[in-house]
């Protein structure tokens, strides 16, 4: 299995900050952090794989039990006691949250069936300390994956973002990969109908994915980042819009 270090990030969490338009991005050392495109001007192409097996994410001294996604199993685990859902709808709600980003930055996501090649593993959580969490290891400036000594996306405390876009000279650090898992003990539905204590499933795969692709949170509510979870945001809102295009740029055609 792939070798990596791990960076937590915490998600869909209770609390209060004010809320801000300008997007708010994963940072290392004052640097966001993002996938690196393919070539200037190009589509960034980010590769997942759903897990059908356990797995197990490894960093250079030992296992990282601490880490929600460290340990993770089958996606179809997640709606495993979800009345009415199914793995295949799961599957349908997830692409749907891929699609969402896709819409609005260049970037473009590809299924791939190897998890150890994937650039986000996407499964359920082994033994969850909550509803759902993303990960993630970033390359250092000499190549080498790298540990984060504190949690980035901490609830209530954001690093406000500038709105200028990221230039391909340095100015960010690139992310090694990236796992999503969500608590497959949690009951899961597809679709909003006002019960705030079983989420949904698009909602919450957006806002993951969010956290994978380099974004962080930009206050409690009023956005698909937002740490609170809200069926008034149905879609995503401008500081989800203007953090994802200050990464990867505008929407283009294929």
């Amino acid at each position: 299995m792939r070798r990596a270090l791990l960076m937590s990030v915490l998600a869909l969490c209770l609390g209060n900050a004010v809320a801000t338009q300008a997007g708010v991005l994963l940072q290392v050392d004052g640097r966001p952090i993002r996938w690196s495109p393919e070539g200037p001007g190009k589509k960034t192409v980010i590769t997942y794989a759903l897990l059908s097996a356990p797995y197990t994410v490894q960093s250079n001294r030992s296992i990282l039990s601490p880490s929600n996604c460290a340990h993770m199993r089958s996606f179809a685990d997640i709606v495993a006691i979800s009345p009415g859902v199914t793995e295949e709808a799961a599957k349908t709600e997830l692409r749907e949250a891929l699609r969402t980003w896709e819409s609005v930055a260049n970037i473009t996501f590809e299924e791939v069936s190897d998890p150890s090649r994937a650039q986000i593993v996407i499964g359920a959580a082994n033994d969850p300390g909550g509803r759902a969490f993303a990960n993630l290891s970033y390359r250092s400036g000499k190549g080498i994956p790298t540990p984060v000594t504190m949690a980035l996306g901490k609830p209530g405390v954001p690093a406000p973002a500038e709105r200028a876009p990221i230039v391909d000279d340095g100015d960010s650090v690139a992310i090694d990969q990236a796992y999503v898992c969500l608590n497959p003990k949690s009951p899961w539905k597809v679709g909003f109908d006002g019960n705030l204590n079983v989420y949904d499933l698009r909602h919450t795969f957006t806002h993951e994915v969010g956290h994978a692709i380099g974004l962080d949170h930009p206050d409690a509510t009023g956005a698909i980042m937002g740490y609170r979870y809200d069926e008034r945001v149905r879609t995503l809102q401008q500081s989800d819009i203007t953090g994802v295009q200050r990464l990867y740029g505008v929407a283009t055609e294929r």
